[in-house]
């Protein structure tokens, strides 16, 4: 593994094409682009800007080949941006800059703005809503996990936790080719609910004591075919196997880590499980690699990232690890792409 390097910004490295002409297709914008001098469509990394607009750049350089689009009322508070086939969508939490709390999609073809009004509670957990593999967005608020249709947000079915409320964003996997939806209530436990019917399958999970409140999970297949979910709880991370009981998934407890400070959700790469033990005011964070099947530590940052993580966790990408700190340092790990 690297050492931790500060991001910087870097010069233009070449230059890409004018955005494609008017009319020709949100969905298609970006492929739609003349190759790059490497024979690759652009990448974009687009981001909700506090005067409500979605902006989509140029991942090289930062460029901004579009005009940025009217998203969302001004100063609201966003959390969970997701662009795909076509649109965007965010969640938006606290009521800030007088918009209501729910999930927002932006068609970036006819620039339509569609909403779905979450209840008192607001929408649950740190990353807005999970997609499905057939565009279904899935978003928890209340005690109830919500499904709604791709663009229109119009709710197709729902799923109620009693008189548990939800804590964290849903994942959403593929299970012998069905969609699973997993997310995590207040009592400390996993509901694991059919993704096309919403019915729930199970919820005997434990990750924590009741009153935690974890912000999402997490998910990977492993190379022998087993699914796991995995929950930063109050000591560290722990993890489930889906496995067939009596007939249906359910979860059924695997390994937990090693005792992390405020452990976040962690990222999966190439079976290797990176989690970080965020720390807190004077105590530094730290990130682990560790084996996806045992849990076993196999690196650790030590001493190289200089301040605490207080949200937000990981990303992963090109050969890196990222981590964001509270000091506005932004961390990056190199790990060999073939381990």
């Amino acid at each position: 593994m690297e050492g931790a390097v500060t991001l910087k910004d870097r010069p233009q490295q070449f230059n890409f094409p004018p955005p494609p002409p008017p009319g020709a297709g949100a969905a298609n914008r970006r492929a739609t682009a003349a190759p790059n001098p490497f024979g690759r469509t652009p990448l974009f990394v687009d981001a909700v800007t506090a005067d409500g607009k979605l902006h989509s750049m140029y991942v090289s350089n930062g460029e901004e080949p579009n005009p940025a689009m009217d998203f969302l009322p001004a100063n609201a508070n966003a959390v969970g941006l997701v662009v795909f086939d076509g649109s965007a969508y965010v969640a938006t939490v606290n009521s800030c800059g007088g918009a209501e709390n729910g999930l927002w999609a932006l068609d970036l073809e006819t620039k339509k703005v569609s909403h779905w009004k979450a209840g008192e509670a607001g929408v649950a957990g740190s990353a807005g809503a999970a997609a499905g593999p057939d565009g279904t967005l899935y978003v928890a608020s209340g005690s109830e996990l919500v499904a709604l249709e791709q663009d229109t947000l119009k709710q197709k079915h729902s799923y109620k936790a009693g008189e548990q409320k939800f804590t964290s964003t849903p994942v959403v996997f593929d299970y012998k080719g069905k969609p699973l939806v997993a997310a995590a209530t207040n009592d400390g436990r996993i509901h694991l609910v059919d993704g096309a019917s919403m019915a729930g399958l199970d919820k005997s999970a434990v990750y924590s004591a009741a009153g935690y409140a974890v912000g999402a999970l997490a998910s990977w297949q492993d190379a022998g075919g087993t699914r796991w979910v995995l929950a930063p709880g109050a000591v560290g991370i722990a993890t489930w196997k889906v496995v067939d009981r009596n007939g249906s998934p359910a979860l059924e407890a695997g390994w937990v880590s090693q005792k992390m400070v405020s452990a976040l959700t962690p990222a999966i790469v190439n079976g290797v499980v990176f989690a970080i033990s965020g720390g807190a005011a004077g105590t530094p964070a730290v990130l682990y690699a560790l084996d996806g099947a045992t849990g076993k530590e196999t690196w650790n940052s030590g001493k190289a990232i200089a301040s605490f993580v207080r949200s937000g966790g990981l990303s992963a990408g090109g050969g890196r690890v990222y981590v964001g700190a509270h000091d506005g340092t932004q961390y990056a790990f190199g790990f060999p792409m073939e381990h």
